[in-house]
């Protein structure tokens, strides 16, 4: 039996897993060599999970723990893996903000697109035609007849027809994911920092990204930066 701290999906939310592992076979160090490569096998899971799913991920891991899985480069074989999994309040904060981070930009993104189609009709459907604008206008302001001889509606028909389209504007603005990650990590203390990237350097590694692991180094190299 032994205690692991496993990364989930998301920067500095962590599992804590009570692991018990039997296996069958007899060489050095044995033990050493099971624990690690059960460690390893857990953190892929983890890696790509939130901690919202504590739950199921040990549901998951433990209907699978009953099979017998041979240790790479050794004559040991698992035979039994079980975890009981639990998720600190922090972690549980840090989720919680950051899947409201992205709900509210999905909701933003949502806004955005409705009122681009609305835009985008208004013009091909109601102005770009000055008999359904005309009649587009009385419908809203029935007491103003007089505004439907007016021929300001075959003017920005006119203008509107020769356009390129409604496009979405360009702008840059600031990922409120990258902000919340940010605020974060301003928040640690060193040895927090340290911590962190080392589980970072993990989920890089679990996604094959050896090329963004070792752009991190020595963490204690980039506690201060």
């Amino acid at each position: 039996m032994f205690e692991a701290t496993l990364a989930s999906a998301l920067p500095g939310a962590i599992f804590q897993a009570e692991v018990t592992v039997e296996w069958r076979g007899r060489e050095p160090e044995a033990e050493a060599k099971v624990r690690a490569f059960a460690w390893d096998h857990l953190a892929r899971w983890a890696a790509t999970r939130r901690v919202t799913v504590a739950s199921h991920l040990a549901d998951l891991i433990n209907a699978r723990g009953v099979t017998e899985i041979a240790v790479p480069r050794t004559s040991l074989v698992l035979t039994h893996l079980r975890v009981r999994i639990t998720v600190p309040a922090e972690a549980l904060a840090v989720t919680t903000a950051w899947e409201e981070a992205e709900r509210r930009a999905t909701l933003e993104r949502q806004r955005r697109g409705d009122e681009l189609r609305q835009l985008r009709w208004l013009r091909d459907e109601i102005f770009g035609r000055p008999d359904i604008a005309r009649m587009y206008w009385h419908l809203h302001h029935p007491a103003d007849l007089r505004s439907l001889t007016d021929p300001l509606f075959d003017t920005i028909a006119a203008q509107l027809g020769g356009g390129e389209g409604v496009t979405a504007s360009a702008q840059v603005e600031e990922d409120p994911i990258s902000v919340l990650i940010g605020k974060f990590v301003a928040g640690l203390s060193a040895d927090e920092r340290r911590h962190l990237i080392g589980q970072l350097d993990r989920v890089f590694r679990s996604f094959d990204r050896t090329d963004l692991a070792s752009q991190l180094g020595d963490p204690s190299d980039r506690v201060g930066s």
